[in-house]
């Protein structure tokens, strides 16, 4: 977990893939798109995903999968 994070933070990677329970506790700068395959279980979890974008004032899109 940890290569692939530092790998995606120095932009050697571009995307991403994480669980719900990986996803937990990330701190990356610069999230444009968050892309849900399903959605989850509460309105919180939602929040929490979503929230890995658009933040510092900048714009982000999240998209989720019915």
């Amino acid at each position: 977990r940890q290569r692939a994070i530092q790998m995606f933070k120095q932009d050697e990677v571009k995307i991403l893939v994480a669980t719900d329970v990986a996803a937990r506790g990330l701190d990356i700068a610069n999230i444009t798109h968050v892309i849900n395959f399903d959605a989850p279980e509460t309105f919180e979890d939602y929040v929490h995903r979503i929230g890995r974008t658009g933040r510092a004032d900048k714009l982000g899109i999240a998209v989720t999968f019915v």
